[in-house]
Formats: structure tokens, C-alpha cells, sequence
């Protein structure tokens, strides 16, 4: 499977650092970099089109501009992705009105397209793709197992990392922490790797993106623990 993941600045460039570093042999990960300078408003979105983009089968977009988002669909006539997954970590980057214009769009072209909102709660119940279902075996909404050992933790492991990278973070830590502690201080731990998401309170979920990212890894850890 070929991957391209498009990114602007920090936020984008962790996704494509640890999806490129972690995901399997067989797969073909290229990241790109888009550096040019947008204006506030822009009147002709092809005149700011990155030239060069490489052929892939599933586009990862992982803009800082809404401008960069509304190019997806003229992104999708250069490389032929048949898949698109847009998360929505930062409603000032993609905002639902326009994730849901993007939706429309590209599936009457044909293209999945998800915006999971975050990108961690990416999960095999949104989807019926073939591309998108394989890049949830190895990353998308944490899935981890544990081993105790006299009530803490002897083990942690990562069977589907966040796409940030931000589970590894988290399994890695915990490990000593009393099973009673386990779940909090995954909380905690997720939030210092940090998490990428906004602090910003989203009225859809009534709370931030952040906590809602926080609450995914804990559920991760508190499902392992429970498990016999």
C-alpha cells in the first residue's frame, strides 16, 4: 500500500514521522512537506496546487490551513488516492462545514473520505474500506495489552498505536504503575508525551479535542486491564 501524508509545520510532522517510522515493510510511506505561504483569502485555490505530489493509494492530509483542505479534492486528480482520511485535531484547520462539503465531493468522485475528529478515534466502525481498514491494523483508535504482575504493570503492549505515536508514550511509562493507577495515569501520560489536539472547548462534544483524545488511550488501558 502507498501512503502519502501531507503536512504543513509541527502538528502534521509528528503524524508522518512516526507512521513512517512504525508502519509495516511492505508499505510505501512518503511525506510532503507543503511550504508555501497562503493569504488570508484566497481567490483561485489551483494557484497555490503543490507540484510533484507522488501517486498513492491512501491520502493522509494533515493541513494547518483551510485552504490546504479545500485542495484535497484537486490533490486527489494528481496522485489517483482512492482513499482520503482528514482528522480533525484543530477545527480552525478543518471545520465540520467543510469536512462534511469535502465528504460529499470526493465520494460522488468515488474516494472515501473520513475526518475522524480525533485522529485517535479512528476505528474499524467508520469505515468498509479496504485501505483504510488496513492502515487500522496498525494505527488509529489505541488497543494495547497488559501484563500484571502483583497488581502493576509488568508489560504493555502496543497492538494499535495512536497515529501521533502518542500510545507507544504512554505504554512505555506505565510500566510499574499500580493496576488501580493504570488508567489515570495513562490520562496524565498522554497528555506530557503531549497530545496534538486543541485545547479549544468543541461545543459538539462539549469539551476540548484534547481530553476527547485523552479519554481514547484511557479506555485502551482500562479495556487491557479489565481483560483476563
Amino acid at each position: 500500500m502507498k501512503v502519502l501524508i501531507l503536512y504543513q509545520g509541527d502538528y502534521g510532522k509528528r503524524f508522518w514521522e512516526n507512521i513512517g517510522q512504525h508502519a509495516p515493510a511492505a508499505w510505501e510511506v512518503k511525506g510532503f512537506h507543503y511550504t508555501k505561504k497562503i493569504p488570508t483569502f484566497v481567490e483561485e485555490l489551483a494557484d497555490f496546487l503543490p507540484q510533484g505530489l507522488p501517486s498513492c493509494d491512501l491520502f493522509i492530509s494533515v493541513q494547518e490551513h483551510p485552504a490546504v483542505a479545500e485542495m484535497i479534492p484537486l490533490f486527489i486528480k494528481q496522485i489517483g488516492a482512492r482513499a482520503v482520511i482528514a482528522p480533525v485535531d484543530n477545527k480552525v484547520h478543518l471545520s465540520t462545514g467543510l469536512a462534511r462539503q469535502l465528504k460529499k465531493k470526493l465520494e460522488q468522485a468515488g474516494v472515501e473520505f473520513l475526518h475522524p475528529m480525533t485522529f485517535c478515534t479512528l476505528s474499524e466502525k467508520m469505515t468498509q474500506n479496504d485501505l483504510i481498514l488496513e492502515f487500522l491494523k496498525y494505527f488509529g483508535r489505541p488497543a494495547v495489552e497488559i501484563d500484571l504482575e502483583n497488581e502493576k504493570v509488568k508489560e504493555v503492549r502496543v497492538i494499535r498505536d495512536a497515529p501521533c505515536g502518542n500510545t507507544r508514550y504512554v505504554a512505555q511509562h506505565l510500566i510499574g504503575t499500580h493496576q488501580k493507577d493504570a488508567v489515570e495515569n495513562s490520562g496524565i501520560l498522554h497528555h506530557n508525551h503531549p497530545c496534538m489536539a486543541t485545547m479549544v472547548m468543541d461545543p459538539e462534544l462539549g469539551d476540548t479535542l484534547m481530553h476527547h483524545a485523552g479519554l481514547q488511550v484511557k479506555l485502551a488501558v482500562d479495556e487491557a486491564i479489565k481483560k483476563p
